[in-house]
């Protein structure tokens, strides 16, 4: 549900809707590569007031368009609802999320292999990373 109260969010050098999307990949990256909204969120940022079905089919395809990946996979159209956005194009966990999310969501084809291995690699660095800190500590 939308509360007329709430804030619209913006992007700092941002003087327009448009301008505020061309930023938020960068914002993205900035902070890690992924953060948690909320559905009044995005329609807020996109302009609208209300999450109807055209409104969030808009806002799938401007994520689409500025490779900003979210889960769930298809967003909802209750205003209540968190949705994790995530870089595609982010290196560090954006990309591991991204990653693990084509896995999740696509049929085996000859490019599952190779994908799974890089997850699997990419698992295994975060946690000897994970383990190093870990050995610093003690």
């Amino acid at each position: 549900m939308t509360d007329a109260t709430m804030p619209v969010p913006t992007m700092p050098g941002a003087s327009t809707v448009e301008e505020a999307w061309a930023k938020l990949p960068r914002y993205l990256d900035m902070i890690g590569g992924y953060d948690l909204w909320h559905v009044e969120t995005l329609v807020r940022f996109d302009g609208s007031e209300r999450a109807g079905a055209r409104i969030i089919e808009r806002i799938t395809e401007k994520l689409a368009e500025h490779q900003i990946g979210h889960l769930p996979g298809r967003l909802p159209t209750d205003g209540n609802c968190p949705v994790l956005l995530y870089s595609k194009t982010n290196t560090d966990i954006g990309f591991l999320i991204s990653l693990v999310h084509q896995l999740a969501t696509q049929d085996v084809s000859d490019h599952t292999s190779p994908s799974v291995h890089q997850l699997n690699s990419l698992l295994k660095g975060h946690t000897a990373l994970l383990r190093a800190l870990r050995a610093k500590k003690d």
